[in-house]
């Protein structure tokens, strides 16, 4: 008969940390690869125009694309290190709401840190918040050259990944303002027909 239990060594305790720290590092480096390449464009180019610095064999097109996927991959690699991060820290502390946390389970918990993370990052593009400690930036994906910008933008990611409720609360709370405010539109009535009108079509 087949053995269906995890190993020992493939289940999350508080004495076997190393290896899951290890494939959750592993799993933030796969994903933020666009970043890491767009880091090493920016030091092997050159001609510095602006605030930003275009390769001279790139088109701007193709750079601006470049851009936004290390944007939005760095955003990933944060949320899932803190959803990492998290669940960790609470099977360490004997918090863990899952009895057996397998190797499985840590990347399906970074996955999901890193959506909540992109969705939140999606929402201050939308500028549905702002406020002095989020991050704003026009165009938003220049945010990379703003380093107050770009820092606020990951510490977030990054606490959209830790508190597993957060983003879902602030999804929340937008879904009711938007409902509040289209309750306090005023509602135009049905435009009426004249008798004379209804006469003069018969």
């Amino acid at each position: 008969m087949a053995n269906n239990e995890a190993s020992p060594s493939s289940i999350l305790g508080n004495g076997n940390t190393a290896p899951f720290i290890s494939v959750a590092l592993g799993y933030c480096l796969l994903i933020s690869l666009p970043f890491i390449v767009f880091l090493l464009i920016q030091a092997l180019s050159s001609g510095p125009q602006g605030e930003k610095t275009i390769p001279g064999w790139l088109s701007e097109t193709t750079y601006v694309v470049i851009v936004r996927l290390a944007l939005f991959s760095a955003v990933l690699c944060f949320g899932a290190l803190g959803s990492a991060i998290s669940l960790i820290s609470r099977v360490r502390n004997g918090e863990a709401l899952l009895p057996v946390v397998t190797v499985h389970e840590l990347i399906s918990v970074q996955t999901i840190g890193a959506v909540f993370a992109l969705v939140l990052s999606l929402i201050f593009m939308g500028n549905l918040i702002a406020g002095s400690i989020f991050p704003s930036w026009d165009p938003f994906y220049t945010i990379v050259y703003s380093p107050p910008a770009f820092a606020k933008l990951l510490v977030w990611s990054f606490i959209a990944g830790f508190f597993e409720r957060f983003v879902p609360h602030m999804l929340d709370n937008l879904s009711k303002r938007a409902d509040e405010q289209e309750d306090e539109q005023p509602r135009l009535p049905f435009p009426r027909k004249d008798v004379s009108d209804e006469k003069s079509e018969s």
